[in-house]
């Protein structure tokens, strides 16, 4: 691996990159909040000073919990923090270059959407639509018109499987299941993999989300079977992968034959 001056950007910058989306999606969809121009404390709404804003480190030191001591900080920052250092890894290791910064900037959009998911079971518009033309960008650059046009594909099958999976499960059930922000994600996910990886894609999301039931379970957690759980976390981490799977296989996981 070798690290040129885009790689030890993203390495450096990553920790603090993800304390800023870990409290853009603590505080989404206020965006006045997003966009203030100093983090406060939500217990007192002081400012926070230098020393409380070190990513993971703060937390550890502060125990949790704001210096004031009103308020216990949300579990998921350093969660948040750690996880955008593992994706500019990831991104670093999987490619080099411009490749690398579009993995670890897709992989960062991917963090706020599934961290928005956990507190208010939504995803963003601004990240899931957003994303696909983002991505059928980055498949130009990848592999020009043809890379471009399999994306384009792989997001409207994307959009559409999940779509009518959520529209047959409302119909059976009377209920939601799916929602459409799931479809949404899984079309951005096909906007920036093939067509060819969405069985993967879907498949790992949801062995993904299983894990999670099942480890929240083990910590003592009580899940009931009715209960609404959050799809986007698993799905965005099974797109992640996918994403560097073809970003490593040179920009193509197609069928043979394709592109014709």
């Amino acid at each position: 691996m070798n690290l040129g001056p885009a790689e030890i950007f993203l390495l450096a910058a990553s920790p603090f990159v993800g304390s800023f989306i870990t409290a853009a999606a603590r505080a989404w969809p206020d965006w006045g909040r997003v966009a203030a121009a100093r983090s406060s404390c939500e217990g007192c709404g002081r400012a926070l000073a230098l020393r409380e804003l070190v990513p993971v480190v703060s937390y550890a030191l502060q125990r949790g919990r704001c210096a004031c001591g009103k308020l216990a900080i949300w579990p998921l920052h350093p969660v948040g923090e750690l996880t955008a250092v593992a994706i500019a890894l990831a991104a670093v290791f999987a490619a080099s270059g411009t490749a690398a910064v579009l993995a670890a900037l897709f992989g960062w959009a991917l963090l706020f959407a599934a961290l928005a998911d956990i507190r208010t079971l939504e995803l963003p518009d601004a990240v899931t639509l957003g994303l696909i033309p983002a991505g059928l960008a980055a498949a130009f650059l990848r592999g020009g018109a043809e890379m471009a046009a399999q994306a384009a594909l792989a997001a409207a099958l994307g959009f559409a499987v999940l779509a009518a999976a959520a529209w047959l499960y409302r119909r059976l059930r009377g209920r939601e299941g799916l929602g459409f922000g799931d479809a949404k994600l899984l079309a951005a996910a096909g906007a920036w993999t093939t067509p060819m990886a969405l069985p993967w894609i879907v498949a790992g999301g949801a062995a993904a989300t299983l894990l999670g039931i099942a480890a929240a379970r083990l910590a003592g957690r009580s899940i009931a079977p009715d209960a609404a759980v959050p799809f986007g976390p698993g799905l965005a981490l099974a797109a992640f992968a996918a994403h560097l799977a073809v970003v490593a296989a040179g920009g193509y996981w197609a069928a043979p034959g394709w592109p014709p």
